[in-house]
């Protein structure tokens, strides 16, 4: 375009080629695939300072527009240090408080209490992992299991001496179609022992008596319908709570049979970890839902959710989808239901897959939690898969694009801070680069329009785009997170770098650069004629551009507003070096002569400032009043 109108004003045909092709040159942001590129680079290095590791660089960008992030709940959101605090037979309700058992704030001898906790603790000592350490003192299992077998140590079994009298046969683990687990003991007289602990409905169901204070009797509804309601009780205060049930007999599979004596309800607790409830409400004022996964029944599951606050504070009920009705549905129901689900009970490793692929379905961006080998599939399914460091399994962290080395979630809010101010300086970078790039194509139409002496010759334009282009947006792309980063919601993943809005702010900043280095033009032309005019627009509009670049640290906190504004130290020496090179380029004759400028003086130098500092109050001040037009509807809104 301006290769053609200087043609149609009579300008030389070899002079408006030589500026055509420099100012496309100058005006393609060359820099940016390397300025993206350094931002990504420089924000991995930043997030494993912060113990973050990122082990793909697109995981930076996608974790600035995470909507939704699904968290396990054993393990992540709590110790995952088990204790078994309560115990509930058909007789009486226990209270266990660091090895003691306690009967309505008394201290009792369980088995004194209630024969029927003698086989209750025998099935937790043989249906069971965990191995007593040889050296003494110490369990060797997972943290249930080996609160389990502690309750059972602390009640008077020895551990040891049980389980060699009562061989174990057969173990049958814990499965998606069977939630609980068996184990089969011989008794040396041609029977067998059979103890089995596990999800207590399921477990219920395999009973036809129970023991009552040692008694045997048929079990009756109505002591079905007590054990299911404590059950719920148990679950309500957030407990993880297990059936337990056993039988002698000379069948080894005699709990196909439903065959079993129910004994009674175990109560878990495992404390949340501190802070968790802070860093919920963390998640929801960057616009972040939470989502709790377990395997925990809905009840427990429920509980915990509500002291974790995971609805956060929009007053909407909390909403649970027991995962044993999941294979039953249709995924586009799915995908309907989970927009509004927080927790999701009795999760399987194969739901977990189901949970993040139906929350893709509904459009959302969604990051996954997990330490375990079964978890791979739903790592790799979502967006950013999140692993654990220490804890994480070797099969997790292979698939994961984000490992928290540290083990503490909390580090996942400042991975979702970085990822989103390392996308937001890639908007500045770009920003800066367009609109400076823009204000140089506007000098260079309106100089081929004027039909006159050129306003910048080829060498200058070439210059310009040195100076301004690499160091300032450099140091744009190190620009600190803004102090609002974390109150906004997630940016749409589908939305264009550069939105429609931004073309109409590109223009008008465009045009006030431009608008300055006319005038200091003017003020040029009037003193010192074509050749001194162009030494005053070649100054102004680079120191124009040098200051721009505090305009695009950020799109509503004005160099105004001391307040909230950070600082940012590289972009200030690299605006300070830019602005001293371009001073030697008008003092070092050489250089000057190269560039074909004037000498200027001191009222020189203040008119070439003001047509370089006015463009930056114009632009900041329209800045400001957008924004507060903006608070004042926000005001009349609510």
């Amino acid at each position: 375009l301006v290769f053609a109108v200087g043609l149609l004003r009579g300008r030389p045909l070899a002079q408006m080629l030589m500026s055509a092709i420099s100012l496309a040159v100058a005006a393609v942001p060359e820099g940016l695939p390397t300025v993206a590129t350094s931002t990504l680079a420089l924000g991995i290095k930043n997030m494993k300072s912060h113990k973050v590791l990122i082990r793909q660089l697109s995981a930076v960008e996608t974790l600035g527009a995470v909507q939704v992030i699904c968290l396990d709940k054993t393990g992540t959101l709590t110790l995952n240090q088990m204790s078994v605090v309560a115990l509930q037979s058909l007789h009486i309700g226990i209270k266990v408080k660091e090895a003691d058992f306690y009967h309505e704030e008394a201290k009792i001898d369980p088995y004194q209490s209630d024969e029927s906790l003698r086989p209750m603790m025998e099935v937790l000592a043989l249906c069971n992992e965990a191995m007593p350490s040889e050296k003494g003192g110490g369990l060797h299992g997972s943290p249930t299991e080996n609160a389990l077998l502690q309750v059972a140590i602390a009640a008077g079994e020895d551990v040891q001496e049980l389980r060699a009298h009562r061989p174990a046969l057969k173990m049958d683990y814990r499965a998606e179609d069977r939630p609980y687990m068996v184990s089969v003991h011989d008794l040396a007289d041609g029977q067998f022992f059979t103890a089995v602990k596990g999800s207590p409905a399921a477990v219920l169901e395999l009973c036809r008596q129970c023991s009552i204070n040692g008694q045997l009797d048929v079990l009756s509804e109505l002591q079905r319908n007590a054990i299911l309601t404590w059950n719920e009780r148990l679950g309500a205060d957030a407990l993880r709570v297990l059936g337990v049930a056993y039988c002698i007999s000379e069948d080894i599979n005699a709990y196909q049979q439903h065959e079993l004596v129910w004994l009674g309800l175990v109560g878990m607790e495992d404390v949340i970890r501190p802070g968790m409830e802070e860093l919920m409400a963390q998640f929801h004022d960057a616009g972040i839902e939470t989502v709790m996964i377990t395997g925990d029944q809905s009840s427990t599951a429920f509980s915990v959710g509500k002291r974790l606050g995971l609805n956060g504070d929009s007053g909407k009920p909390l909403e649970i989808i027991d995962s044993g009705h999941l294979d039953k549905l249709d995924p586009s129901v799915l995908a309907g239901l989970v927009d509004r689900t927080s927790i999701f009970s009795r999760v399987s490793p194969a739901h977990k897959l189901r949970i993040v692929e139906a929350l893709q379905r509904s459009g959302k961006v969604v990051a996954m939690t997990g330490d375990g080998i079964n978890d791979g599939p739903a790592l790799k399914a979502a967006n950013i898969g999140v692993t654990l460091g220490e804890k994480g399994t070797d099969a997790a962290r292979s698939v994961a694009d984000v490992i928290l080395e540290d083990d503490d979630l909390k580090t996942m809010v400042t991975a979702v801070r970085e990822g989103r101010a390392i996308y937001d300086n890639i908007r500045k970078s770009l920003h800066f680069l367009l609109s400076t790039n823009l204000s140089e194509i506007e000098v260079m139409l309106f100089s081929a329009a004027l039909g006159r002496a050129e306003i910048l010759n080829p060498i200058q334009l070439l210059w310009i785009n040195l100076i301004t282009d690499i160091f300032p947006a450099l140091a744009l792309a190190l620009d600190p997170p803004e102090a609002d980063v974390l109150k906004r919601p997630p940016r749409d993943p589908n939305a264009a770098i550069v939105n429609r809005s931004d073309y109409a702010k590109l223009i008008r900043e465009s045009g006030i650069i431009t608008a300055g280095t006319l005038g200091a033009y003017g003020y040029g032309l009037m003193r010192y004629g074509p050749a001194g005019a162009s030494t005053h627009a070649f100054m102004s509009l680079t120191f124009a551009q040098l200051l721009h670049s505090y305009r695009c640290r950020s799109e509503s906190t004005s160099i105004f507003d001391t307040k909230n504004r950070t600082a940012n130290r590289y972009l200030d020496t690299a605006v300070v070096l830019s602005a001293l090179l371009q001073l030697l380029a008008v003092s070092f004759p050489p250089l000057r002569g190269l560039l074909r400028l004037t000498p200027v003086n001191a009222l020189d130098m203040l008119a070439i400032l003001a047509g370089a500092g006015l463009p930056l109050l114009t632009n900041e001040a329209i800045k400001e009043i957008h924004k507060n037009t903006v608070n004042q509807d926000n005001q009349h809104d609510h």
